[in-house]
């Protein structure tokens, strides 16, 4: 997804979590050191995060909790959190969503990226939303809060991607205070598996989330991904959700009203 910037937004730009990071200002704090510092203080969030949460990592805590070399009492409490997300999401989603998963030799292995990411970008976004009159989207691989000082200042515009032709879009969304997220293969290839089986969902090509946060946008997303046929079906039954499905023939089914 991509957020169109108004004029005069100041952006920044970084690399952390394995994806680029990116925020868009506009208003009193766009320009000024406050701006500047609201920014670093993301970025040392969603630094902190990886530490504790990446699976690319050996010493981070959730690599060592599922070697069982810690106990959850060992680990930071954002670690518990995390995985009380993870429990209610595999319920709310009838079990297709999973933060444990079966690697290549058959051993389960705890897994947090479904949920991790949407989860520190909403939680570091509150060093945004404490800028007085200031406008902010704060996007992640992708995934963006948006924020608008007055309830009914300029929206953000967010675009989403085709995942079958990424050079168009084959929607926009208005936001002003809540988040987008979109789950899919186009970027990542199979990285998304239906936890009840194992395998790749079939027939679903995408499926963007709008929602109040980025948290459960983000679990709403990967879970309605990971149903496969059963995406759209499934995203309508969740309260307050607006989204968009993207099938494997290109065609869509929209949930609510974009």
């Amino acid at each position: 997804m991509s957020a169109a910037v108004a004029p005069g937004a100041q952006r920044f730009v970084a690399h952390a979590m394995g994806m680029p990071i990116s925020l868009a200002l506009r208003g009193a704090h766009a320009e000024d050191s406050a701006g500047v510092r609201a920014w670093e203080d993301v970025l040392a969030q969603v630094v902190e995060v990886d530490r504790m949460f990446s699976t690319y990592r050996a010493d981070s805590f959730v690599s060592r909790l599922g070697r069982g070399e810690v106990t959850i009492d060992g680990c930071p409490p954002e670690v518990a959190e995390v995985l009380d997300l993870g429990e209610r999401a595999a319920e709310r989603s009838d079990g297709a969503f999973s933060v444990w998963r079966d690697d290549r030799t058959g051993a389960r292995r705890l897994d947090t990226d479904g949920i991790v990411k949407g989860w520190a970008i909403e939680r570091a976004a509150a060093a945004l939303r404490r800028l007085p009159d200031t406008d902010f989207c704060l996007s992640a691989g992708g995934d963006m809060v948006c924020h608008t000082a007055l309830p009914a200042g300029q929206a953000w515009v967010v675009g989403i991607e085709d995942p079958l032709d990424a050079a168009r879009l084959v929607a926009t969304v208005r936001v002003r205070r809540g988040a987008v997220a979109t789950s899919g293969s186009a970027h990542r290839g199979d990285h998304v598996v239906d936890a009840r089986t194992g395998r790749p969902p079939t027939g679903v090509a995408s499926v963007t989330v709008v929602a109040d946060r980025l948290t459960w946008a983000d679990i709403d997303a990967t879970s309605s991904f990971a149903r496969g046929p059963e995406a759209a079906a499934w995203l309508e039954q969740r309260p307050g959700r607006v989204g968009l499905v993207v099938w494997k023939d290109g065609s869509t089914t929209t949930i609510g009203r974009l």
